[in-house]
């Protein structure tokens, strides 16, 4: 049954009480699987806290609670599902839950379904420095503004991303650039009539439609520059205002009939427009004789015949003090104009009769912003404070935002006005989230270089989503930089994916990445359940700086999370509360590079070279070390509860730990697996030895095993095969001499854990730097049992490992960005194991023959087991986590390029954790990143197949089997020509139009006949192709026309 919308609350405290009764309107209905929290109403909620308060020490058993769901709210749920919300509710895991408990739970619910906490973005809106450049200007930038391209046609649209970006400094000097910021051209704005002294250009605007830029000085004059053709003409001055006109705005409509309208304020309060009619460039046509029109501001008011194009209207004395910014809001044709006056801003239409808002603020306004669709007027002033307005209401402003410490000078809307970009004059912006009335973000990095003591000028284009501020330089901020779904479908997290996991219990899926963000995903809907901000931190210079999560697991029971980062911490989570449980350290500044949950103990390796260990029922910081036996940092780990610990390091050394005592009792070298390494117990030898390198050791301390593998495999060593290999896998061989140089780094290594622990079983996989997988026994007489590729890539490796829970598949995710997936059913085990191919060809389509095979099949020719299901590119960068999920087939990758990506086993891309796209795990999809660089044969596994043009078992198609023994007789196969055969060259041609008679002209003396008569075209008329059968058909005939001579008679 599906709910209803009915009761969508916030939290608890906005329940609404009319609601009283609902519960007995539905008392015959059954919710099933409902969320609680979008059942209870005021009247529920007290009903239950009666019954808590009855009950035997206020608590509730699972039979209990789950009655009383059914009883009062009529909700009810499967097993499994109340299963998982029990245990959601009861967070002290003790087997009963009491109301404080069921309120902490409902109040998450409440706030995860709070659309601001939905909206809540991962990294900042502005990331990274400012990119800031040379101005190419003698003196300060007054006016940067952007100038875009206008379509000459009838719609007359422009395109953000087509125009240029002008600046004007004071000294007159114009430039123009592109929107890259690369410098076109230059120009100068000087007076006609000052010769010895230069002016002060105080602001500049362009008229893009009609190719002019204007100009403002403190000679009190405007004057209008032709642009045309590259050129920078003037064409009208406008002098002697009363007034020096310090700002402008131009607005043009995309109607030629509607006037162009050019609004100019001046440092006398004053508002002046300029109306003019656009067609043909209106007044600044070029006509002969004129090059130059001069006139002052009188001659527009008492004689305005000398530029009839142009009509002067005036609204006098609006301010009391100097205009600061004026605009134009088309939506309601109003002029909009402020000032740092009592009299801020004035909203009013040309005639000032229809609307004339004044909004009023104590110290006035120093700039403002608006969104017409949304109809959210923004101003900031010198009182620093950020104020939005209901632009049909001037009373009284709607939100106040107080942060900044200086004048607000500039402002940026984007989303509708619900996010506001404010820059203040001690060069800060600050981000606002108006919804929530709250500072997102401060940025303090654009540097003092910009213009310390200068007054900045800015422009934001919102398709570019950049912000540039001129003054004696230019810097370019981009705000809230806007995804591009032809190069990404989103990011899960703001940085490098550290860990992906799934809970088998609450089946949900947890992401933890080097931003310090936990993320608790729900995989069939993609939603996010909860996040956890900041989870690990440091204090440095006073202030608390997130840490990267570097290791992550689960407790035993699958209900807590354990987490450590790269400054030593280890902490324990509640995921469904996001709450911290406890906090430990191995040691400081020592990153914590895997860590294990086993029964009753945590388990930590990291930098340190050692494992520590701390209870997990205890309060302790600090754990106690098991013994020193590494000499360099452990990379990698793998536990198999409860009989053996794997930790290997970056100089290639791997020992076996018993998980019940901490003692060592095997020792290898990955770079020589075949060496037996003796282990010693005295306390003399409990320092790690300074080397194990072969040059290192005397001949009587090592023991060479025979090969493990040469009963199972019979490889063939020889040289050209093991150059073969070489070409096909792309691999550079180093020399014997350059290998001694640095033993092998071991960067991942996992547990087969349902195989037993036997000398001839491998149940221990371990990634090498050089691109192989090392099979291993953690049997006391075991060791290396095989090796296999694991790349096909020149300086590839494995960077992540993952099994399922019978570990008949093997993943492998490798730092280019390929996934591998690989069959362990018959691989190194003591039972053989049928494999059926036909059923993994129908899951696999990697298995199906290619006519030419790519490099992931050409470099496992001579590696038959184990055998390759599948290899794609998942993604362009290190895949650092992988994950599956048994139930739903599906696999999770966590990348560095901040995504954890949804696949099908078959290898076929889902969605992305965390994507702005609609979230569905039955449509497949490329990735957009990878499907520019991707091989035919990560396609085909993309496509399940369908690039492969031979499928086994499929009958190739007989294209002669149609044919019949009339089309034999006839030489006609295939289908029949369309009618008409000959085309419409046969039809009789139209009638010509009927014309009318002509009109004879008798007003002269002698009628001009030959001027009404019409006359055929002097053209030639073109032929008509010839059809072509008709062609064919000739072309068949011309040799039984050809004469014959008298040899071919004579032959006859």
């Amino acid at each position: 049954m599906e709910m209803p919308n009915e009761s969508d609350v916030k939290s608890i405290m906005s329940i609404s009480s009319k609601s009283d009764g609902s519960t007995g309107a539905l008392s015959r209905l059954r919710w099933r699987n409902a969320p609680l929290h979008e059942r209870c109403t005021m009247s529920d909620m007290t009903k239950i806290k009666d019954a808590f308060q009855a009950a035997y020490r206020n608590k509730m058993l699972p039979t209990e609670f789950r009655n009383l769901l059914r009883t009062l709210l009529s909700v009810e749920y499967d097993e499994d599902e109340f299963k998982i919300l029990f245990m959601k509710i009861n967070t002290s895991r003790d087997g009963e839950i009491d109301w404080d408990e069921l309120v902490s739970h409902l109040l998450l619910g409440y706030f995860a379904n709070d659309p601001e906490n939905q909206r809540a973005s991962l990294q900042l809106p502005i990331m990274g420095l400012p990119n800031v450049m040379r101005s190419q200007h003698r003196h300060p930038i007054s006016r940067i503004c952007f100038c875009p391209d206008v379509n000459k046609g009838s719609d007359r649209s422009t395109d953000p991303m087509q125009g240029n970006y002008v600046t004007a400094s004071r000294d007159g000097m114009i430039n123009w650039w592109s929107l890259d910021m690369t410098l076109l051209r230059t120009a100068f704005s000087s007076s006609p009539h000052l010769k010895v002294r230069t002016t002060w250009v105080t602001d500049m605007v362009c008229m893009p439609d009609v190719n002019i830029v204007v100009t403002s000085s403190t000679e009190r004059d405007l004057r209008f520059y032709d642009c045309t053709a590259k050129t920078f003409t003037l064409k009208i001055v406008i002098t002697s205002w009363e007034y020096m006109i310090c700002t402008m705005y131009y607005h043009f409509y995309k109607d030629l009939k509607e006037k162009s309208i050019l609004i100019c304020g001046d440092v006398g309060g004053n508002v002046r427009v300029l109306l003019f009619s656009p067609v043909k460039r209106g007044p600044f046509r070029n006509q002969p004789g004129r090059a130059l029109l001069q006139l002052r501001h009188v001659d527009l008011q008492r004689r305005p015949y000398l530029l009839s194009e142009m009509k002067l209207v005036e609204m006098n004395r609006v301010h009391s003090d100097w205009v600061r910014q004026v605009s134009f809001y088309a939506s309601l044709h109003c002029v909009v104009s402020c000032s740092t006056c009592n009299d801020a801003l004035l909203m009013c239409d040309l005639a000032a009769s229809k609307t004339h808002n004044m909004f009023r603020v104590e110290k006035g306004i120093q700039c403002f912003a608006f969104d017409e669709e949304a109809h959210v007027l923004v101003t900031g002033g010198p009182d620093c404070a950020v104020r939005v307005w209901n632009p049909f209401v001037p009373g009284k402003a709607s939100v106040v935002l107080m942060g900044h410490h200086a004048a607000v000078t500039a402002l940026a809307l984007q989303g509708g006005g619900l996010i506001i970009y404010s820059l203040s004059r001690d060069r800060v912006i600050k981000v606002w989230d108006v919804q929530g009335q709250v500072c997102v973000q401060t940025y303090i990095d654009i540097p003092p270089q910009i213009g310390e003591r200068t007054p900045i000028s800015a422009v934001y284009n919102p398709a570019t989503r950049e912000f540039i501020l001129a003054a004696i330089k230019i810097a370019i901020v981009v705000l809230d930089e806007q995804l591009n779904p032809q190069h990404t479908d989103g990011f899960t997290h703001s940085r490098a994916v550290a860990k992906v996991l799934y809970n088998p219990l609450f089946k949900v899926v947890i992401t933890c990445g080097m931003d310090s963000i936990i993320i608790n995903w729900d995989p069939v809907t993609g939603k996010r359940n909860a996040m956890v901000r900041d989870a690990h931190t440091r204090l440095l210079h006073g202030e608390l700086i997130p840490v990267e999560i570097t290791a992550a697991c689960f407790d035993p029971g699958y209900q807590l999370l354990l987490t450590g980062a790269r400054n030593g911490t280890l902490k324990v989570w509640n995921f469904n509360t996001g709450l911290c449980l406890r906090n430990m350290s191995i040691e400081y500044m020592c990153e914590v590079t895997n860590c294990f949950w086993v029964e009753g103990r945590i388990l930590a390796v990291g930098w340190n070279r050692h494992v520590t260990e701390f209870e997990d029922a205890g309060s302790g910081e600090n754990g106690k070390s098991w013994e020193t036996r590494h000499s360099d940092d452990v990379l990698a780990a793998a536990a198999r509860a409860p009989i053996t610990l794997a930790t290997a390091t970056y100089n290639s050394e791997l020992i076996l730990w018993k998980l019940e005592t901490g003692q060592p009792y095997r020792r290898f070298s990955c770079t020589e697996p075949m060496l037996r390494i003796k282990m010693q117990y005295n306390k003399r030898a409990a320092s790690p030895p300074t080397s194990t390198t072969p040059t290192g050791r005397r001949s009587t301390s090592t023991v060479r095993k025979p090969s493990m593998s040469a009963g199972r495999e019979s490889i063939d060593a020889a040289a050209a095969t093991e150059k073969a290999r070489a070409r096909r896998v792309s691999r550079v061989t180093l020399p014997a001499r350059a290998q001694r140089m640095r033993q092998l780094a071991v960067h991942a290594a996992i547990f087969l854990t349902t195989r037993p622990c036997a000398m001839r079983v491998a149940s221990l996989m371990v990634a090498l730097e050089n691109g192989q997988v090392q099979c291993w026994s953690d049997h006391p007489a075991g060791g290396i049992q095989g090796s296999f590729q694991g790349i096909h890539t020149a300086g590839d490796y494995v960077s992540a490992l993952a099994t399922d829970v019978d570990n008949d598949y093997l993943f492998t995710g490798t730092t280019v960005g390929y996934i591998k997936i690989w069959l362990m059913t018959n691989y190194l085990r003591d039972e053989k194991v049928h494999v059926n191919m036909p059923k993994l060809r129908l899951t696999f389509p990697f298995l199906w023959r290619d006519r030419i095979e790519g490099r992931a099949k050409r470099s496992v020719r001579d590696q038959p087991l184990p055998l390759l299901l599948s290899s794609y590119r998942a993604h362009l960068r290190c895949i650092t986590s992988l994950a599956y999920i048994d139930d739903l087939h599906l696999v999770l990758s966590g990348s560095s390029d901040y995504s954890v990506r949804v696949w099908k086993l078959s290898g076929e891309y889902l969605q992305t954790l965390g994507s702005f796209l609609p979230w569905s795990l039955e449509v497949t999809r490329f990735p957009p990143d990878v499907r520019k660089v991707a091989s035919f044969t990560t396609f085909k596994v993309w496509r399940g197949g369908e690039v492969s043009r031979y499928v086994p078992g499929r009958v190739a198609p007989d294209a002669l089997r149609d044919i019949t023994v009339h089309e034999l007789q006839t030489r006609t196969f295939g289908a029949p020509c369309p009618e008409p055969v000959l085309g419409r060259y046969v039809a009789p041609p139209a009638r010509p139009e009927t014309q009318a008679l002509p009109r004879l002209d008798d007003s002269l003396p002698t009628i001009p006949l030959y001027a009404h008569l019409r006359m055929a075209s002097t053209q030639p008329v073109r032929r008509a192709p010839t059809p072509e059968l008709v062609r064919a058909a000739r072309l068949r005939r011309e040799p039984e026309r050809r004469p014959r001579t008298h040899f071919e008679n004579r032959n006859e």
